[in-house]
């Protein structure tokens, strides 16, 4: 069944669902105008406080019972919640894992301060022309693929969807089969589209072809990857760099104007903020010239509008929203890129493995982009197990300043850019770091390690389909002279100074 949602507020965490399986989700946000989130907002409450009257009824009726095993008495329960609010048992059909999800959350909020109510699940059909491509025939909420709409019609509910979220919705269910979809409703009146899949491990039986992405996020310079295709030769097939956001003016001008509102002197507000330890850090950094924009541009502000501090305050907040929704396009960007990769690689047989090079939460701490980068990576994974690929993040760091072909320490030729004094390629520190990412491979799909010197093949898992057959050879990068391969492709890259 259904568990918490942790993405956003709440998601189904990457877990085992059984022998060798893997819960994977993909969530879509719904957005409505303020009337539609009103509305939305009653019905949650009608709903909850229904489904909790009749949980006390229950317990009543069958004492501790109904409390160590609530599924067995689960059709009595949306019966009587149904009786309660007067609204269709379709709306109430996961009325046990709420009420489950509720004591989770209260669990949860005696470790923390806030109570943070769950989302209320909801049956979801998607039709298209009166047609039903998806979901249960009962289901109240419909997903009417022609006219792009979400209704509700039971309590009046219809709110127009983007034609990028019905395309995605169409795609995901036309591809994937086992999918299900459910509709969740939160407290805030907010509805999310969450797809939901178990899915197996990903194993490379040696014959098929491989493809391997490699990845490596920075705290500083944001994500690279490089994809390698291992088909009787090793190629390589694709090279991005995912730049993040600059939003260092908008998070000095919130911190500014947070300042102001403070302390009700711009004078003091100011002189608190020169002395602010991230103000301090960029400018021993050599980037005091952001610090000196972000005072002019309040000044301006302040010349330009009565600015008081209720205003700044107000300003403020918006600043810090800016800067949040910067971050969650980039990360959704890189998301989408890696997504479209994958299935490209899939449809043309593949079978894909991503080795990312992940930041610790430790390492992160205190730098600009420590929860996108986190948020980040923990997103990617899901999007492989979602995807039929393999996630793999390699326990040791691995530098960048290593040449992929030899393992020769390089030799710093600009900034983060080196040169091997033994074969010749420069690369980019971010993309030899990938290089390196392809070499670490989870185990059941390495045959050997691709570097010289290979050491002891690891065991093949006990639940892998390919335990007890021969370990077929893996492919090793090119040497150097040789022509073709990931090699001659970094070297041409970085000649031309392209890193994307």
């Amino acid at each position: 069944m259904l568990s918490s949602l942790e993405v956003v507020a709440w998601g189904w965490e990457n877990k085992r669902g059984g022998e060798g399986l893997v819960e994977a989700y993909r969530v879509w946000r719904i957005k409505t105008n303020n009337e539609e989130r009103l509305r939305l907002q009653r019905l949650y409450l009608r709903v909850s406080s229904a489904v909790k009257e009749a949980c006390k009824v229950l317990k009543e009726r069958h004492g501790e019972a109904f409390g160590k095993e609530p599924e067995k008495f689960s059709n009595e329960l949306i019966g009587e919640a149904s009786r309660i609010a007067r609204l269709p048992k379709g709306l109430l059909y996961y009325a046990v894992e709420w009420w489950k999800m509720l004591a989770e959350a209260r669990g949860k909020s005696r470790r923390r301060s806030r109570f943070t109510p769950p989302p209320m699940p909801l049956l979801v059909k998607v039709v298209d022309n009166g047609e039903r491509l998806h979901g249960k025939s009962d289901a109240l909420a419909v997903l009417d693929a022609s006219k792009g709409a979400l209704r509700i019609p039971s309590v009046k509910v219809a709110v127009r969807l983007k034609p990028s979220l019905v395309k995605a919705v169409l795609e995901d269910i036309q591809r994937f089969s086992d999918v299900k979809l459910t509709l969740q409703l939160t407290a805030r009146g907010r509805l999310r589209l969450v797809a939901h899949r178990k899915v197996k491990k990903v194993w490379w039986n040696g014959n098929s072809k491989l493809a391997v992405i490699a990845l490596d996020v920075n705290s500083n310079h944001g994500l690279y990857l490089m994809t390698f295709a291992f088909d009787g030769e090793v190629r390589l097939l694709a090279q991005r760099v995912f730049k993040p956001p600059n939003t260092t003016m908008l998070k000095l001008l919130a911190a500014i104007m947070r300042s102001y509102s403070k302390v009700k002197s711009w004078d003091e507000a100011v002189e608190r903020f020169k002395v602010r330890r991230d103000v301090r850090g960029l400018r021993r950094e050599g980037r005091g010239y952001a610090v000196g924009e972000a005072l002019k541009l309040a000044e301006r502000l302040r010349a330009k509008i009565n600015l008081t501090p209720e205003r700044a305050e107000r300003i403020a907040r918006q600043a810090s929203r800016k800067v949040r929704k910067l971050n969650e396009d980039w990360v959704r960007g890189a998301r989408r890129e890696v997504r479209e990769l994958v299935r490209k690689l899939r449809n043309q047989g593949y079978t894909v493995v991503i080795v990312a090079d992940m930041p610790r939460a430790e390492s992160l701490r205190g730098t600009k982009l420590q929860r996108t980068l986190l948020r980040t990576a923990k997103r990617l994974e899901n999007l492989a197990a979602y995807e039929g690929a393999r996630w793999f993040q390699p326990d040791n760091n691995i530098s960048g300043k290593q040449c992929p072909i030899c393992g020769k320490e390089g030799v710093e030729v600009q900034r983060r850019y080196y040169r091997c004094p033994k074969c010749g390629p420069g690369l980019r520190e971010g993309l030899g770091r990938s290089l390196q990412r392809r070499k670490a491979l989870p185990e059941g799909l390495q045959s050997r390690k691709a570097t010289r010197g290979a050491g002891p093949v690891a065991p093949e898992p006990q639940d892998s389909p390919n335990a007890g057959r021969p370990r077929p050879q893996f492919p090793r990068l090119p040497e150097q002279g040789r022509s073709g391969g990931a090699a001659r492709g970094a070297r041409r890259g970085c000649a031309r100074g392209n890193a994307g």
